[in-house]
């Protein structure tokens, strides 16, 4: 039998060993020995139960080998266990039959090809929802070897409406919070700093900003220097129905590393958009895209979808579909301040921008997009759907050729006469649409 290696297991770490529930998320800032732990039990599981069989999967394949499965391999060294696949393993192999598989959600057929008795997701965080609820149709409890199937993950703390803390909050997910003492390479038995726990905090205690409460103090929070410092969870992330919208649009932005987004958005009579739908998947192909797109039209008859103009082969793609596309191009700057006006409560109370709380990474990129230090420039990182979005406000604030007078007339409102008492419709002006 492959011996379990020797290590003290304290606090949420030695909960996360002993949890039974199907859903199972150990939380904490770095280097709480959350991925030891979770480790740990993936040994145990497969050294004390002959034939099992499980998985080790992060967001991607590289970031995989380069990380978790290094620390198994370490851990689990002189344990009799055969791995294969080379420099970056597609498995390992117990001597009592046992198996786990290892993968990436980018290129996971081999890992989720069958039921698994536990799967192990290192850096949760990362995942989208659709991720984890796929790997929760794997280990449902068919078939299963191990008594109490489960998926289980470690993650650092991300936004505050992370869709992790949304799933927790439902009850679907059991949420352990990790602590530093929680590790014994950086407090003793006795509860004192090791030499080598004083070095590793002092790395975290130099963090700034939300990196800081994320990373040394374990909060899920919203990063400080946002972009969309006006935006307000409490405000925002509302419910609306369908039936309040006089009109519809997709927003998309095109990815394959980064994530592919489409935004399903509607406009109410007074102007307000609201985003119901989202989809955020990284590693999917165009077609992919432009068939969701094309469904998601015949479902709501958006009136256009917009695109980055750059993008002209997803364009092509989209109207040869027959879908609408129109590619926006304004500067980002315009397009985010556009955006912050859009966050502001007007009068009655009341912003023009609030968005489905389905919508998780929509709303985490909000709450994480943030302002390159004493520069006017946002750092080019949780901007995926916040750069769809400003595509839409780009094609609906510059007319173009591609547009009527009555398409013009419906997207801005009527201006004033200078004494304020008649109102002057865009229509009463020459508007040259080809400039």
């Amino acid at each position: 039998m492959s011996k379990i290696p020797t290590y003290e297991l304290r606090g949420a770490n030695k909960q996360l060993f002993a949890s039974k529930e199907p859903e199972v998320m150990l939380s904490g800032p770095a280097d709480t020995g959350k991925t030891v732990a979770s480790i740990l039990k993936v040994h145990a599981i497969c050294a004390l139960c002959p034939g099992a069989q499980g998985a080790i999967v992060r967001k991607t394949q590289t970031s995989l080998a380069g990380s978790v499965v290094r620390t198994f391999q370490r851990i689990t060294k002189n344990c009799g266990i055969e791995s294969y696949g080379g420099e970056n393993p597609t498995r390992f192999i117990y001597p009592n039959g046992s198996v786990i598989w290892l993968g990436g959600m980018d290129n996971s057929d081999k890992v989720l090809s069958s039921e698994r008795d536990f799967i192990y997701c290192n850096q949760s965080e990362e995942l989208t929802l659709h991720d984890w609820e796929t790997l929760a149709t794997r280990c449902s409890g068919r078939a299963a070897i191990i008594q109490h199937p489960q998926l289980f993950g470690d993650c650092n703390p991300g936004g505050s409406k992370h869709w992790l803390r949304q799933r927790a909050a439902s009850g679907r997910l059991r949420m352990l919070n990790a602590c530093h003492k929680d590790n014994p390479t950086i407090y003793d038995k006795d509860g004192k700093l090791t030499e080598s726990g004083k070095q590793r905090l002092a790395v975290l205690e130099n963090l700034t900003g939300v990196r800081r409460k994320r990373l040394l103090e374990g909060i899920w929070a919203t990063s400080e220097g946002a972009v969309y410092d006006n935006f307000d969870s409490a405000i925002h992330v509302k419910t609306r129905s369908a039936q309040e919208m006089r009109r519809f649009f997709l927003a998309i932005d095109e990815g394959y590393t980064n994530p592919a987004v489409i935004l399903l958005i509607g406009e109410d009579s007074d102007g307000r958009w609201h985003c119901f739908r989202e989809f955020y998947e990284r590693g999917v192909l165009q077609s992919v895209v432009v068939d969701l797109a094309k469904q998601w039209s015949k479902e709501v008859n958006p009136e256009f979808v917009a695109v980055d103009a750059a993008a002209a082969g997803l364009v092509a793609d989209l109207i040869s579909v027959g879908v609408r596309a129109i590619g926006g191009k304004g500067r980002v700057l315009d397009g985010i301040y556009a955006i912050q006006n859009r966050l502001k409560v007007q009068g009655d109370g009341l912003p023009r921008y609030t968005i489905d709380s389905s919508c998780t990474n929509h709303i985490n990129e909000f709450e994480s997009y943030i302002w390159k230090p004493e520069k006017d420039v946002p750092v080019k990182e949780h901007d995926h759907s916040l750069d769809a979005l400003r595509y839409l406000n780009d094609v609906l604030c510059v007319p173009t050729g591609s547009w009527s007078a009555e398409d013009i007339k419906r997207t801005f409102e009527p201006i004033p006469a200078a004494d304020g008492t008649e109102v002057i419709e865009l229509g009463d002006f020459n508007i040259d649409l080809t400039s």
